[in-house]
């Protein structure tokens, strides 16, 4: 059966012309077995209508020429299909809908849209109720007017770039974006738009967020037809935004009204409105180093630092990158726009001590804004500095490849993190932007993997930002066939086979051996990522009170004997905690009487350690008395990753005046041991 699920194939592989089975499951974010089953439904309506079917060829996919020419006339054969969709979706395209309407909306009208029942679209405008007034906004019902928005026009904005960006992370995105425009008998302008905003791009030298740029190209086609019924003034500041952004909006806006033959022109409120929308969607060399964002990139990096007990060896690349970052996230955030990361749980989960660190590094941002950062946002943060402190130090590799991800760092941190883990004899190096890639040297690489489809010589492997267990495992076989030993298989693979051949019969023997490399690949991985937690670092042997006069040099030579004792440090590692104060100044001081000595990992640390002193008798860091000091937490360091587990554990306990005091009045490890339990 055809539904609007193989109509978003279709316009996924006729947008690309030709394109392999698993480039489609990439793109569609739909399983190979049912895109099969979907291409041989189109193909049999294509045959029963006398068009050429679609071709095939070692798995590739072409849509000849003579169905390009015909493109409209098939697509509009294929429109009046049935329509599938989740309840998730039908929620957002009632809100798009009624976003533009141009007329009374009705129950009815909902039923018809989406295909559904009554009893169902009831059941849905009580969910979309629910998701507006999260955005300060209701949705309402009246007999002259029937359904339509109420509140402040920026909240609906908001709502309708939210509901942009959730349908678009979805298979059927473009169709329904698609659908909901020619529902109110309007075209799309999406690909002269993105036409345009390439060209605009290239000329004014910026960077375009790919995804995020696609959202708002949609928003703005539907703000055009919103705008033709409500005319309203926006309180938008004039001066927000640089001149060049505002020529970009105005040009797109051209298109838009030229091709609704209208002349509904923008007042400056709202074209300095829309450029700082479109601020939020571009990356660029738009400020100099003494700027703002230069100058927040380097509070949070140093806030990181400090925090963390990192020192970062590539600290310029990193402050460069981080910033290009900032600046798109800081015209999100002051729009108060609410991303939609599908990426974000995945890296609350699997980073949890490091997302921890990151949200209380960001404080600089905070105080700046006037207010807390999502956690889809410090989630991209957290993908930026975890690609930093996982850094590789530089060897010998078989092959050397270009990472293409035009959606900014950070997503293309961790599209390269994904690919070394599955490819650790390929060197990765990467690029933001299509204009980047264009100017690359191709000659310098063996293959491209990149996130979009591009036209190149070399090699080329699609990817999807995030993949799932099927796509790994698609992907190294298609490179591995190209690339032999791209992958690694250790000897003992090979010796198991041999072993397992004795006794079965292999009928898949190069996908067994990718399961049996995934496996123990995570389980080394799983074993050198393992961290101690707080409570097996601070122990009755490292906690220590003293009642001695001490100055701070004495202090924190006594808070690190039981690490010198116990063979995590050598003795040379004092002088290095103390001469990184002499030199950088008070930096370990914490507040509220807490300070944490250490250094690098190449001081004399042999093994991660924790130490902790409390003082009767409080010292002064270089002896000043504004840094007084009563709790001294002696921290020894491997590496950037293995003290993070222990370390969020500690931070937890000094959020709360309460547990410093605990600590501090400590007569033994017994008055403390619960306390670091807690967090273990």
């Amino acid at each position: 059966m055809i539904d609007n699920r193989t109509i978003a194939i279709l316009m996924e592989l006729f947008a690309n012309q030709e394109m392999s089975l698993y480039e489609l499951s990439i793109q569609t974010g739909i399983e190979k077995e049912q895109l099969l089953a979907s291409l041989e439904q189109v193909n049999h309506v294509l045959e029963a209508h006398a068009f050429e079917e679609i071709q095939e060829q070692d798995g590739v996919y072409q849509v000849p020429d003579s169905l390009l020419e015909e493109s409209y006339h098939i697509f509009e054969m294929f429109r009046n299909r049935q329509i599938y969709l989740s309840q998730e979706e039908r929620i957002v395209l009632i809100y798009l809908y009624t976003f533009i309407r141009k007329d009374f909306i009705s129950n009815v009208h909902y039923q018809e849209l989406l295909s559904v029942s009554r009893n169902t679209t009831l059941s849905d405008i009580k969910n979309v109720k629910e998701m507006c007034l999260r955005f300060g906004v209701s949705f309402d019902y009246t007999r002259a007017r029937g359904y339509h928005l109420n509140g402040r026009e920026e909240d609906k904005h908001r709502l309708a770039l939210y509901a942009i960006s959730d349908c678009l992370q979805t298979s059927i995105g473009l169709w329904a974006l698609d659908y909901i425009l020619r529902a109110w008998q309007e075209d799309n302008a999406i690909d002269i738009l993105k036409k345009t905003s390439q060209q605009a791009c290239q000329f004014y030298q910026v960077s375009a967020l790919e995804d995020r740029l696609d959202e708002y190209l949609y928003f703005l086609q539907f703000l055009a037809i919103r705008q033709a019924r409500v005319q309203l003034e926006i309180d938008w500041p004039t001066a927000t935004t640089l001149g060049f952004i505002q020529e970009f909006v105005e040009q797109l806006w051209e298109i838009l009204q030229t091709k609704k033959k209208a002349k509904h022109t923008l007042s400056e409120k709202w074209l300095a409105y829309l450029a700082h929308l479109l601020q939020g969607c571009l990356e660029g060399d738009v400020e100099q180093k003494e700027g703002l964002f230069h100058q927040l990139t380097v509070a949070i990096v140093e806030e990181m630092e400090r925090l963390s007990l990192i020192e970062f060896d590539n600290r310029l690349e990193m402050i460069e990158g981080l910033q290009r970052h900032l600046i798109p996230a800081y015209y999100r955030l002051t729009s108060q726009l609410v991303n939609v990361n599908s990426y974000t749980d995945v890296i609350k989960e699997e980073h949890k001590d490091l997302f921890q660190l990151v949200q209380k590094a960001l404080a600089p941002l905070e105080a700046h804004l006037g207010f807390a950062i999502p956690d889809s946002e410090v989630s991209y943060f957290v993908i930026h500095f975890g690609g930093y402190i996982e850094a590789k130090k530089e060897r010998s590799f078989r092959y050397r490849a270009l990472v293409v991800c035009p959606n900014g760092v950070s997503s293309s941190l961790i599209v390269k993190e994904n690919l070394r883990q599955l490819f650790p004899n390929i060197s990765f190096a990467d690029t933001h932007s299509l204009k980047e890639f264009e100017e690359s040297h191709s000659e310098e690489y063996d293959m491209i993997f990149a996130t979009i489809k591009l036209e190149t010589q070399l090699p080329f492997f699609l990817v999807p930002q995030l993949m799932t267990t099927s796509q790994k495992k698609d992907l190294f076989q298609l490179v591995s066939d190209q690339f032999p030993n791209a992958g690694y298989f250790p000897i003992e693979i090979e010796q198991l086979l041999a072993v397992i051949g004795k006794h079965a019969t292999i009928h898949r023997e190069q996908s067994l051996k990718y399961e049996l490399v995934q496996f123990m690949n995570q389980q080394s991985y799983e074993r050198r990522r393992r961290s101690p937690m707080l409570g097996e670092l601070i122990t009755k042997e490292t906690f220590q009170r003293s009642s001695e006069s001490l100055n701070w040099k004495e202090a924190i030579a006594l808070a690190t004997q039981p690490l010198v004792a116990n063979g995590s440090v050598e003795a040379r590692y004092i002088d290095a905690m103390i001469g990184k104060v002499t030199e950088f100044g008070p930096f370990i001081d914490l507040g509220k009487g807490v300070a944490i000595p250490h250094a690098r990992p190449e001081d004399g640390v042999n093994q991660i350690g924790m130490s902790m002193l409390a003082l009767e008798n409080p010292v002064y860091l270089l002896d000043d008395p504004a840094h007084e000091i009563r709790l001294f937490i002696c921290i020894a360091a491997i590496d950037n990753q293995t003290h993070l587990k222990a370390l969020s554990g500690l931070t937890a306990i000094l959020r709360k005046e309460e547990n410093i005091q605990q600590l501090i009045n400590a007569k033994s490890f017994d008055d403390i041991a619960d306390l670091i339990k807690e967090v273990n």
